[in-house]
């Protein structure tokens, strides 16, 4: 089982804060990363059940089903730097992903997705431009690409909210 680094925030809003501040990550901050990319799928997950139409559901269940992939190409990342097999942990088994999430698939919930899914794009481009390794630049350029589609996808959703 993959271990959360010793000096990782205890919270995924005070881990989401400490990541979004970092140009250049070292290994423990991709490791953090592995966890809170896959408590998205969790969090889109607990959307999808309150979404209030098939088609946000559906749109919420990509976005989760991605988040989880970026996990694991995060991982991958890990692995290509270090040697070290670094797994993407099951939900029960990240701290990230424990709830309870109150989730409301509102407008406002929507705007803030779309909003915090473009941030992700940017950051992911950011670490890809200073990786020394071009796999890794690789790796985190296709999660940019994903979380950017995320962004645009929440924005589909708002459309879809009064339908």
């Amino acid at each position: 089982m993959p271990q959360l680094p010793a000096d990782a925030p205890a919270d995924a809003g005070a881990a989401f804060a400490r990541i979004n501040a970092v140009a250049n990550p070292s290994l423990d901050d991709l490791k953090t990363m592995v966890y809170l990319e896959a408590s998205g799928q969790v969090f889109y997950g607990a959307l999808a059940k309150v979404a209030p139409n098939e088609a946000v559901r559906r749109i919420l269940e990509a976005n989760g089903r991605e988040e989880l992939a970026h996990a694991h190409r995060v991982a991958k990342a890990v692995k290509l730097l270090s040697g070290e097999a670094f797994g993407v942990p099951a939900a029960a088994e990240n701290p990230y992903a424990q709830g309870p999430f109150n989730a409301k698939a509102d407008r406002a919930m929507f705007e803030r997705l779309a909003q915090g899914e473009e941030e992700g794009a940017s950051l992911y481009e950011t670490w890809a431009s200073h990786a020394a390794d071009r796999q890794v630049a690789q790796l985190l350029l296709q999660n940019a690409k994903e979380e950017a589609r995320h962004g645009e996808r929440a924005k589909e959703a708002l459309a879809l909210l009064d339908r």
